[in-house]
């Protein structure tokens, strides 16, 4: 009986560590990503794009560029100018909140939207199962692909 007792006792701490775990990881993308540098690899693997997180507001640097991205994470005046640099391309911002992060891109004042849900956190890897997108002129739906998110910064 004593053994049978000790193992109830281990299963339900287990289902409640990774159930704490589980909520963390689902809800920490606020943490993470503010002041901080992704690489995001399209869901096909077609196409790369770095992304810049301003520690300070709600903008975001979007490029193809690396070596911009990195630039723009410098000081909060490199992001600064990098963000006014690049923004003829569209004026990025985000939103990251419980288990979603948001960007958003207006151009000639026209919005597109693509929202990350059930974003989970795993170190410097940033997964999402799926998403939801509206692009101006072009329709909006939902994609079922794994998508991520690699921190390139420190």
């Amino acid at each position: 009986m004593k053994k049978k007792s000790v193992l109830l006792t281990f299963l339900v701490v287990l289902i409640v560590a990774l159930g704490g775990f589980g909520f963390y990881a689902t809800h920490a993308v606020r943490g993470a990503v503010p002041g901080h540098v992704y690489k995001y690899q399209g869901v096909n693997k077609v196409g790369t794009a770095y992304i810049t997180f301003s520690a300070n507001s709600d903008r975001a640097v979007v490029t193809r560029s690396k070596q911009t991205a990195l630039a723009a994470d410098q000081d909060p005046t490199a992001f600064d100018r990098t963000y006014q640099k690049t923004s003829q391309q569209g004026r990025w911002t985000y939103k990251a909140s419980g288990s979603h992060l948001t960007l958003a891109m207006v151009k000639d004042n026209a919005a597109s939207q693509w929202q990350y849900n059930w974003v989970t956190v795993l170190g410097s890897k940033i997964y999402a199962p799926s998403f939801t997108y509206q692009i101006n002129n072009a329709g909006q739906g939902v994609s079922h692909k794994m998508t991520s998110f690699t921190r390139l910064d420190q």
